[in-house]
């Protein structure tokens, strides 16, 4: 049966989850998961919430009310920091709104619980970011503790939206102070960003395909003798973005926070977070000259 109800829908993930896999390796990686949604599951029913499901790395949790699911997932965030799991520090980036969904046995689904996943996906590690129908309902006590950080179109709304930031730490000190003057857009993140240097090439929906190597003719050219003149593609499907190497010597690729780098040669490799290109020799070679690139996802759910 389906059906129409308001809820406030949260999003909690896991930050950094794949390079936490790559280094823990894949069964210690999947069992801290496993305690990290155990965790979860204990804590919901003071708030009365109700996990709708688990997400790989996170899960998609409903309330009531605002002011659960703010508290709610403040004080995930507060134990998360305070009491490691499994003796391994983790850090989660999460977001909240509220509004009408639909309900369809235990699943629900529309623009509020996509405008929820827009904000976790946004949210930095250890940020909470929530929309102007969260804080217009809380109280004045948990409202003094959000902060508005920026504004956006989101689908389904015409109007500009005003971006929260709920402050769930209690020491304070860290916190950076905003210039509420400003309220600028933070950059895109429906598209990888590519650059040699400080000039950025986009793919996106909009341009499916970046040719990299050693010819002028390429859309990103590098002068290195050991890169190939046609050396490799960068290419979007499926709001993925995939490393394709063509190559005599092969393209190597560090991703930030991972330690070392992958060698592809004649073969693919799938291009996530942030991180470095170098064609036809190591980075580590004094002589490499490094492509950056930094995957982004915001522009899913910006109209």
């Amino acid at each position: 049966m389906r059906e129409t109800r308001d809820y406030a829908v949260a999003f909690a993930d896991i930050a950094s989850s794949t390079a936490m896999y790559r280094e823990l390796g894949d069964a210690a990686a999947r069992e801290l998961t496993q305690a990290y949604c155990g965790r979860v599951v204990a804590l919901l029913p003071r708030f009365e919430g109700r996990l709708v499901k688990t997400l790989g790395d996170g899960v998609m949790c409903i309330f009531p009310d605002s002011e659960k699911a703010v508290l709610a997932m403040s004080a995930l965030h507060a134990d998360t920091a305070s009491q490691p799991l499994g003796g391994h520090q983790i850090s989660l980036h999460s977001g909240i709104n509220y509004g009408p969904v639909i309900l369809e046995g235990t699943d629900v689904y529309g623009t509020i619980v996509n405008v929820a996943a827009y904000l976790a996906a946004t949210a930095r590690a250890e940020q909470i970011l929530t929309t102007h129908a969260v804080v217009s309902q809380l109280s004045e006590s948990t409202a003094s503790c959000t902060r508005a950080i920026y504004s956006t179109k989101l689908k389904g709304d015409e109007r500009e939206s005003i971006i929260y930031e709920i402050i769930w730490q209690t020491d304070r000190a860290g916190i950076t102070d905003l210039n509420l003057g400003r309220r600028e857009l933070p950059a895109d993140e429906g598209a990888l960003l590519i650059a040699v240097g400080d000039e950025p090439v986009r793919v996106d929906p909009t341009r499916t395909r970046l040719h990299l190597g050693r010819d002028p003719s390429n859309d990103l050219a590098v002068s290195d003798q050991l890169a190939s003149r046609n050396h490799a593609t960068i290419e979007f499907e499926n709001m993925r973005f995939r490393l394709i190497d063509h190559s005599a010597n092969g393209t190597f690729v560090a991703f930030d926070g991972s330690p070392g780098e992958v060698h592809v040669l004649r073969g693919e490799t799938q291009l996530y977070g942030s991180g470095r290109i170098s064609l036809g020799r190591s980075l580590s070679d004094p002589q490499s000259q490094p492509i950056t690139f930094r995957r982004d996802k915001r522009a899913l759910y910006r109209v």
